[in-house]
């Protein structure tokens, strides 16, 4: 394998063409294209795949810019009748291309498909599908090996567990083997000198593992430090060894009590007798950077938030040169830029004898970069880089061009305080399971977060099933929902993104002790003035006009799942999407500061908090109003976290349930049997002339007894409550568990609701910058009672 890349980089300095050059990948269409993969051949041809949606349609495409910088015809890879197609990966031989991804049809499990073109005959060969029909297989990887195959690794889901699988192919498939130890989940396998990587976890961290394939099959090594969260392994095979990078994540916990990860990257060497040597500095440090810029809020000397990012915060890259190794990555260039505008930069730092140089930048002004395969340099510094430009007009255009190691600028690493690793879950933050009676009956208290996301959000981190775990493990949530965004800053969630979400809710529930439920986040925005339709695109398309504001949704479908709507495909017409959520049997919640209600029953809650700050006690009047009008709807609390913290951002939903089902969760939310918090645990038992909260109450004589039953994590410092929005009564609390009671009298005739505002011990801040609120907030909102005076 060395032998022949060092050919390779000969042969490509012998024929490339001259460097400079800048190739449009992707110019001409109308499909929103991602995930790019690139190969280069032995006589300088560049191959590329990518992944290409429109309108609820996956496509696998891929073409040929030849050495002389000739562009040639995009090819349709995948089947055109199968509409869910992944992201791809491509490789070459010595006389084909192969493209490998991941396909579903309805009716049919997740599988691993492959496609050969003849460079000879220039012709496409028949989709095999590679993957074995009893298995759920994502995640696919290709190689070419020292002997000639083509390997192609994934992982697939048998008997409740992910683990990573091979065939190879040499003039025909050979058998499935099983590269990864059982009992644990194994993803993302890449292919590299030999050896196939991955990482796998156990039920409390990932961590980066290897194997040798060829020439013969070699035991499991273990390549990340012991009890470090590793995951998301790249490699590179050079003259002087095999090279494996990753991302360690550590939790982190600051300021008033806000959660976070502190990302850095790291690397390792196999030595000649077989271990793993992670690089370090000079001074023995054991990480090239720490990814803070542009990812996480920096807490001193004051705290400054940060937003999104349109490309790939924490992916490692290697890449070859003749006498070092350098790990690249991006990072947002201003911290605090905004999403749809900010640009990112391409940095570098190369390892010198198993030893970290020093860190430069590379680039700047493009997002998502990546590297071509075999990632090498030319013996002058340049090397070959797919980078796009920011997402305008639903499209995203990539570009192939060249940087030079030798054209850097010097990059400093900041040192952000403040920050302290935390072992979570919080012990202290996680009572016992409670319960209350209803109507005769048991129902213990459950805790949910209805809107989070992951990197399958345009502008957010964090792998799918790793937020999955997060939310399982770290926050110790029973019920959870991932709501990606559907379309937001001209990024679509694509048919893949929304279905393979979807698919690890549903594998990762677990009965009666963990739910996941299926879903997105309807992301329109409607106009602020009269006489404009929702249906005009300057209401959602940057930069908004029309006075438009957010009108988002949590859609919460039950596990059989339920069609993605993309409000900027059917209009914008919300009583559509709510039509379609009625017939599959889900809800949706509001979402924001500001909202308009809708009036349709699928409609079941408000959200009064969540990672960008307390709605209700900014905005009372607009929540107040809310609750006036029918049908009822319940109070939630949720998250929004877009920085890796499902749980823990913030915002938690309480729900009373008989039993930890998804049919009793969506029967909950629907009928009111639930209550907001800032995130803490807290038990509230709301009742209304002995009716549960989120009931109506007939009050014959005009008046209602009203009572309050709380046990909160920290002692409670007082309890509110308002009726009709304004405050009638508040008591002071001094221990952790309080019974409250008030009789209200002389009531007029009508409806009147009511509703209690618990606050304990901890104070903090009702709104920080940006998606930053504290984990585990001081405050608590029961549903409403509304109680009718005949």
């Amino acid at each position: 394998m060395i032998k022949w890349r060092m050919m390779l980089l000969l042969c490509l300095c012998a024929v490339a063409p001259a460097r400079g050059a800048v190739h449009v990948l992707n110019q001409d269409g109308e499909t929103y294209d991602s995930h790019p993969s690139a190969v280069i051949t032995k006589n300088g041809d560049t191959w590329l795949a990518w992944h290409a949606y429109h309108r609820n349609h996956d496509r696998v495409l891929a073409r040929r810019i030849a050495s002389d910088g000739t562009t040639g015809p995009i090819h349709e890879v995948s089947d055109a009748n199968t509409l869910v197609n992944g992201p791809p990966k491509i490789v070459a031989t010595k006389d084909s291309i192969w493209v490998v991804w991941a396909a579903n049809t309805r009716g049919h499990k997740w599988r691993i498909q492959a496609r050969r073109f003849s460079l000879a005959g220039k012709k496409w060969a028949s989709i095999e599908t590679i993957s074995a029909t009893s298995e759920v297989a994502i995640h696919p990887t290709v190689s070419k090996t020292d002997g000639g195959s083509v390997a192609v690794a994934w992982s697939g889901h048998r008997n409740g567990e992910f683990r990573i699988r091979l065939r190879q192919w040499n003039q025909s498939w050979s058998d499935s083997i099983e590269l990864s130890d059982p009992g644990v989940d194994a993803y993302r396998p890449t292919i590299e000198g030999g050896y196939v990587f991955w990482d796998e976890y156990d039920g409390a961290k990932y961590s980066v593992k290897g194997r040798a394939i060829h020439p013969q099959f070699g035991e499991i090594e273990s390549i990340s430090p012991t009890a470090a969260d590793c995951l998301t392994p790249t490699a590179v095979s050079t003259s002087r060894g095999l090279f494996v990078a990753w991302l360690r994540k550590v939790d982190v916990i600051g300021g008033p009590g806000i959660v976070s990860q502190m990302h850095t990257l790291q690397a390792a060497r196999r030595s000649a007798d077989g271990s793993w040597r992670l690089i370090r500095d000079a001074q023995g440090g054991d990480h090239a950077t720490e990814l803070t810029q542009g990812l996480m809020v920096r807490l001193k000397p004051t705290i400054v938030a940060t937003g999104g990012y349109l490309g790939r915060r924490t992916a490692p890259m290697l890449l070859a040169t003749g006498d070092a190794v350098w790990l690249l990555w991006e990072r947002k260039s201003d911290h605090r830029g905004r999403t749809p505008d900010v640009v990112g930069d391409l940095l570098g730092r190369p390892i010198v004898n198993s030893v970290w140089g020093k860190p430069v930048q590379l680039h700047t002004g493009r997002v998502d970069y990546h590297l071509p395969h075999p990632a090498v340099s030319d013996e002058d510094g340049s090397f070959s880089c797919l980078a796009s430009k920011l997402p305008r007009k639903y499209r995203r255009i990539y570009e192939l061009t060249d940087f030079n190691l030798n054209e850097t600028t010097p990059f400093k690493q900041d040192k952000w305080t403040d920050w302290k690793p935390v072992q979570l879950p919080i012990a202290e933050e996680q009572p016992l399971r409670r319960s209350v009676k209803i109507d005769g009956e048991v129902y213990r208290l459950y805790w949910g977060d209805f809107h989070c996301h992951s990197g399958l959000t345009s502008d957010a981190e964090g792998e799918a099933d790793e937020m999955m775990f997060y939310a399982r493990d770290r926050a110790k949530l029973d019920v959870v929902a991932f709501t990606n965004n559907d379309f937001v800053y001209d990024v679509p969630l694509t048919a893949y993104e929304y279905a393979v979400g979807n698919l690890l809710a549903r594998l990762e529930s677990q009965p009666r002790k963990f739910v996941a439920l299926p879903g997105y986040e309807w992301t329109s925005r409607v106009p602020g003035v009269e006489g404009v339709p929702d249906s005009d695109p300057a209401n959602y398309t940057s930069p908004y006009q029309n006075k438009s504001y957010p009108n988002h949704r949590s859609v919460i479908y039950p596990p059989a799942g339920g069609p993605l709507i993309h409000y900027h495909e059917n209009g914008n017409n919300i009583d559509s999407l709510h039509e379609a959520v009625q017939r599959v049997g889900g809800v949706t919640l509001t979402q924001h500061i500001k909202f308009r209600r809708s009036g349709h029953p699928v409609e079941v809650g408000i959200e009064l908090t969540s990672g960008w700050g307390n709605y209700i006690n900014r905005a009372p009047e607009r929540f107040h109003a809310a609750v006036k009008e029918k049908p009822r709807m319940a109070f939630v609390a949720c998250g929004d976290t877009h920085r890796r913290t499902p749980g823990l951002a913030g915002a938690l939903t309480g729900l009373y349930l008989k039993e930890l089902t998804p049919a009793a969760v969506l029967d909950a939310l629907r009928n009111r049997r639930c209550f907001a918090t800032a995130g803490a645990k807290m038990l509230l038992d709301s009742r209304a002339n002995n009716s549960f909260m989120g009931q109506d109450t007939k009050a014959r004589d005009g008046s209602v007894t009203v009572t309050l039953h709380v046990i909160g994590t920290r002692p409670i410092a007082k309890a509110i409550l308002l009726r009709d929005g304004k405050q009638i009564a508040e008591f002071d609390g001094a221990g952790k568990e309080h019974r409250f009671q008030h009789v209200d009298q002389d009531l007029s005739p009508g409806t009147h609701w009511y509703y209690w505002q618990v606050d304990q011990a901890g104070e903090v801040p009702i709104r920080l910058p940006g998606n930053n609120q504290a984990a585990h907030g001081h405050r608590a909102w029961s549903t409403p009672h509304w109680v009718i005076v005949e």
